[in-house]
């Protein structure tokens, strides 16, 4: 089941991203570091204050998180134990239903190396690298969208 996050997701989100970027080797260490020190619980409020952020419930437990600005999928997550169940694309398919296709052409995520081929199977296209700073880290992305029209 997909539900908008609550306030006691907070710590079950933050510890399912931490087991998923705990292991997504495409990160440099330094920037996994980095952005595991300011996963929290409280930015996993926040974050939830800023955006939408929906949870996938499974068996009363939280199997994963996912978040939309806009039309900009801002996160994914789904739990290590419960990948490749189709969670992640129910996710991103809640997500295809609430972008007013009247409003935006596409929606688009920069996407993390290892979850490229996800989204492409997920429909979304490749439309080049873009890298981010994080306090003089360097992040790769790809930048990929799907057509709404």
């Amino acid at each position: 089941m997909i539900r908008q996050f609550q306030s006691e997701d907070a710590a079950p989100c933050c510890s399912l991203i931490h087991a998923c970027l705990e292991g997504d080797a495409s990160y440099p260490p330094a920037v996994r570091r980095q952005i595991l020190s300011g996963e929290t619980a409280l930015s996993m409020t926040e974050r939830a204050r800023l955006f939408y952020v929906a949870v996938y419930e499974l068996e009363n437990r939280v199997a994963g998180v996912a978040g939309l600005d806009m039309n900009e999928i801002r996160m994914v997550y789904v739990a290590p134990e419960h990948q490749r169940r189709g969670i992640g694309r129910a996710m991103i398919g809640h997500f295809k239903s609430m972008v007013p296709a009247t409003l935006f052409a596409d929606i688009f995520v920069y996407s993390s190396i290892q979850a490229v081929a996800f989204y492409k199977a997920c429909g979304f296209i490749e439309k080049g690298s873009f890298c981010f700073d994080l306090g003089g880290e360097s992040l790769p992305t790809i930048f990929m969208t799907f057509p709404l029209r």
